[in-house]
């Protein structure tokens, strides 16, 4: 026990001398800091050492210099180049949605800094990489998540959208975001972005890739005759706008023939409609029908059969009619 207490004056001693081996007070962050973390003198200094790691390929430590300027010199004028930088050190790390939200927090936080445009520009190329990811992976077979840099990229694109809605570089990130969703199969989710190009930008260069994107788009979505063929007629609507405006393109004929296939299917759901009534004996609204076809479908050969069957049944009074019926009952 005594020689315990002569040790422990020692001890305090020691102690007290690694304590303050590791803990000091610096004028420059006005706080006692460990000697371990402590930063370089001045916030310029620590943004270069944490530059010198990054070019030197040492992507982690670089990374955690910058939270060391976060820490401390969180309220210099340089801490814009901080935030900068951290986003290039993730993009060189292959940590892409983390660049992407670095920069975004350069933006958010910093929206008069001269790095403004640039930091715009790396979150472009951070959604162009996603989407060149995507395009890769799509080729490759049985691959579990192979659609999700395609999700990754439309998030980013939208972050360029967002923070420069009016600048020409918008309109090509729009349209990108609609490819992303046509990617995914998510037809009319990429058929509302692409609209979006032609609604919002109609003076770019984009419009023309955004209105053939639209027909597609319904085209894709559109469903055999005996359901809902309100996306038949979009795609009609839409080729017929796209062939109206850029008569010349090179894909016209192609879109032609999915008109054709659409027209199609729109007349053979009111053919079974037409159908439907002649067999519930409704004549009158059945040979409505027939006439539509006769009159608004004589491109499809839906409308040679309403044709046979108007000619077999001109002037014929049909006995039996339940419409006819219910007007006599009526009397």
């Amino acid at each position: 026990m005594r020689n315990l207490i002569r040790l422990l004056p020692v001890l305090i001693m020691v102690t007290a001398g690694v304590a303050e081996a590791q803990w000091t007070w610096t004028p420059q962050t006005g706080r006692f800091v460990n000697i371990k973390r402590m930063p370089k003198e001045t916030a310029e200094l620590q943004l270069e050492h944490a530059r010198s790691l990054m070019l030197a390929g040492d992507y982690r430590k670089a990374l955690r210099e910058t939270d060391k300027f976060i820490e401390y010199y969180g309220s210099d004028p340089l801490a814009d180049e901080n935030l900068y930088l951290r986003g290039e050190i993730q993009m060189a790390q292959g940590n892409l949605m983390a660049a992407a939200k670095s920069f975004q927090q350069l933006i958010a936080a910093h929206p008069d800094t001269n790095r403004y445009h640039d930091a715009i520009a790396k979150q472009y190329e951070v959604g162009d990489r996603y989407y060149e990811l995507g395009v890769r992976k799509s080729t490759q077979r049985f691959r579990l998540f192979k659609k999700r840099p395609f999700k990754r990229a439309a998030e980013v694109y939208t972050m360029v959208v967002d923070n420069q809605p009016f600048a020409p570089e918008a309109a090509e990130a729009q349209y990108k975001i609609g490819l992303c969703h046509y990617a995914r199969k998510q037809y009319i989710d990429a058929a509302f972005e692409y609209r979006r190009v032609v609604e919002d930008y109609p003076a770019s260069e984009w419009v023309n890739e955004a209105s053939y994107g639209l027909a597609l788009c319904y085209y894709k979505a559109s469903l055999p005759p005996a359901y809902d063929q309100a996306p038949s007629a979009l795609t009609v609507e839409a080729i017929d706008d796209f062939m109206a405006q850029y008569p010349q393109d090179e894909r016209t004929a192609e879109l032609q023939e999915k008109r054709r296939e659409m027209r199609e299917s729109i007349a053979l759901q009111r053919l079974d409609i037409a159908r439907f009534y002649e067999r519930r004996r409704e004549f009158p609204a059945a040979k409505l029908y027939y006439e539509i076809l006769v009159n608004d479908f004589s491109d499809t050969e839906a409308s040679h059969v309403a044709a046979a069957w108007l000619a077999e049944h001109e002037g014929v009074q049909h006995a039996g009619d339940k419409y006819a019926e219910g007007i006599r009952s009526a009397l």
